[in-house]
């Protein structure tokens, strides 16, 4: 079970770090909210991630209707992470842009991540740029683990799991957090020195 005070502990650090990546936080979603996110996308979350949208939903103005990416801050890395309305509508719009590629990659041998260009239950958390996304994957590879986190982006590999569930993801990043593995770069935000994300 996951410590359930995990991402409040990641905030703190956050906190301590940095007030303007802090003050970019949601309040935590309420329980409709997640159960509308799992009613839309279809599958039970892992309880971890819900505990963590508990704790925050995203951060703010991660939809496209309120969305600039010339003065947005990540939350950690090079990643903002998306509220429960931004997951939804990146979702759609990956499963609409890819909505004819549905046979797999055949010089992709599967393992943890389904050789496919894309699949409807992967579920976007995090936006870079709209070239990369980490994956909440909720329909994993013959050998991945249901609720697996991994590295979207074009002309992956198929190899970059990050972490093999949500709270091993998020225990990673309290890690990286409290053990100072990481700088402020010069556009105020957290770079892990093993670039975690």
């Amino acid at each position: 079970m996951m410590n359930m005070t995990i991402w409040h502990e990641i905030l703190e650090q956050i906190k301590m770090i940095s007030g303007n990546i802090y003050s970019s936080i949601n309040a935590p979603a309420d329980f409709s909210e997640i159960q509308l996110l799992e009613r839309t996308v279809g599958v039970e979350l892992p309880k971890a991630f819900c505990e963590y949208l508990s704790t925050l939903n995203g951060q703010k103005n991660t939809e496209e209707s309120t969305r600039n990416r010339n003065a947005e801050i990540s939350l950690l890395g090079f990643h903002p992470f998306l509220s429960i309305a931004g997951i939804i509508e990146n979702r759609s719009m990956m499963n609409n842009i890819f909505a004819t590629d549905t046979e797999p990659r055949k010089w992709v041998t599967e393992d943890k991540i389904k050789p496919f260009v894309w699949r409807e239950h992967w579920i976007p958390f995090t936006e870079f740029e709209g070239c990369q996304y980490l994956i909440l994957d909720c329909d994993p590879g013959k050998n991945g683990t249901y609720g697996q986190v991994f590295l979207w982006h074009g002309g992956m590999d198929y190899t970059e799991v990050i972490a093999n569930t949500f709270e091993e993801f998020s225990k990673g990043l309290l890690y990286r957090l409290s053990a100072k593995k990481f700088e402020i770069t010069e556009f105020g935000t957290i770079e892990f020195e093993d670039y975690y994300i």
